[in-house]
């Protein structure tokens, strides 16, 4: 009976996802190789080879979906879960240094259903 009361397992929140409207949804892409390290909550953008990177380096791609885990791209491309929608907390959201979410971003953004807004910090 002790079995029943064993620990596997330890869980943080760590407040990416901000509510259950509209509802999360889990798809697939490529990341290109060579992207680095990620981490969850990383917009991605698609690239017009159709590959994923970091929203910011470069202009031609379009925002295309939330990394959904930490990830590493070394030397060859990475398949990769992402979020293609859900409700966001802007807050814990990662773009390329230096770059701003524009417009068209957001635009482009809730056209595949994810949307965001600033929530307060927990951590």
């Amino acid at each position: 009976m002790k079995e029943l009361f064993k620990t596997v397992g330890k869980m943080e929140p760590d407040d990416l996802v901000i509510s259950t409207q509209p509802p999360c949804r889990v798809g697939n892409g490529v990341l290109k190789a060579n992207a680095g390290a990620l981490k969850r909550g990383t917009i991605l953008a698609k690239g017009t080879d159709g590959k994923l990177d970091i929203l910011g380096n470069d202009e031609s791609a379009e925002a295309y979906g939330i990394l959904t885990d930490d990830v590493e791209a070394s030397e060859s491309d990475l398949p990769v879960d992402i979020y293609i929608s859900g409700m966001f907390n802007a807050n814990k959201l990662i773009v390329k240094d230096g770059y701003e979410i524009k417009e068209s971003d957001k635009d482009t953004l809730r056209k595949y259903g994810i949307e965001y807004r600033a929530a307060l910090n927990t951590n």
